[in-house]
């Protein structure tokens, strides 16, 4: 069975929600804690071994390359200075074999994906969206982990998905199952974003994939809709041939595209410092006593 060797980030949305940082500071770049939430999603990747990371920017993201490249007179001075410590924390940015390729045109994740090809070709890749993190704790496997291992053992394409309920269910794609077996999905239908009356079961897409090297070639045959090109109506596809699984997993999953999110990943992250997560907690603690 083929090996998952590439990754994809599309990371090439304006942020408009989080205006007015995000005019001059790319979304992907905004941190949780101490790190850009670009370089936790590329962290999501250590545990399966992947070989090249193909990341998609928009116009004018070059500071989201120069995070992940050389910053020589930085660690000179870091060295000079006895902090060897935070030295290594610098160098942890350069361990990828990071491509960048800039999406000039809008026109939604499956164009996103295909500014891509040139990469990536007719293998396989893990898909990473931007806007969620995946926590795992020690002894956890990860989500993406699980996915590469349903890959390479099934030879199709599987995404992630979590139980919503409610309005939450009309705030994603919604899967249809047709049969499940030690936890693993198979798809039978795909709506993008039902009414409640419409949607096929409470599962919903989240950003998580590893699809198959057959997937960007029907990527290129994709007609637009309102201008942009939908990755729902290839999944979509692969689900009527009972060639797209899914999975659901343990970890913790953070919308950072959301403000709410935001603030929810940055708090939960600051107390599982081994740095201030004492000193958070505490501070949670005498506020909650304001409220």
């Amino acid at each position: 069975m083929q090996k998952v060797k590439k990754a994809v980030i599309p990371a090439a949305g304006l942020g408009t929600r989080f205006l007015p940082i995000t005019k001059a500071v790319p979304k992907p770049m905004l941190s949780v804690l101490d790190k850009p939430t670009i370089q936790y999603i590329t962290e999501e990747l250590d545990s399966v071994g992947i070989e090249e990371i193909i990341i998609v920017v928009s116009p004018g993201s070059d500071v989201i390359q120069k995070h992940f490249g050389p910053a020589e007179e930085l660690e000179k001075r870091l060295l000079s200075d006895g902090k060897k410590k935070l030295y290594d924390i610098e160098r942890e940015t350069q361990k990828y074999n990071v491509k960048f390729v800039v999406q000039e045109t809008a026109n939604g994740l499956a164009g996103a994906i295909l500014c891509a090809e040139k990469y990536v070709g007719n293998e396989p890749f893990v898909l990473l969206l931007g806007d969620e993190l995946i926590y795992a704790e020690k002894g956890q496997k990860p989500c993406v982990k699980r996915l590469v291992e349903i890959f390479e053992k099934t030879g199709k394409s599987v995404i992630a998905t979590i139980e919503v309920f409610g309005d939450d269910v009309s705030k994603y794609g919604n899967i249809g199952i047709k049969e499940e077996e030690d936890g693993v999905m198979t798809i039978s239908r795909i709506v993008e974003k039902p009414s409640l009356s419409e949607a096929l079961s409470n599962y919903a897409i989240i950003g998580r994939y590893v699809l198959s090297g057959e997937v960007m070639g029907m990527l290129k045959k994709l007609t637009p809709r309102n201008n942009e090109l939908y990755l729902t109506d290839v999944l979509d596809e692969l689900s009527e041939r009972g060639d797209l699984l899914a999975s659901s997993f343990s970890d913790t999953r953070y919308d950072v595209g959301d403000k709410f999110g935001y603030i929810k990943a940055n708090v939960e992250f600051a107390l599982k410092s081994a740095e201030i997560g004492e000193e958070t907690k505490e501070y949670i603690k005498k506020l909650a006593e304001k409220l």
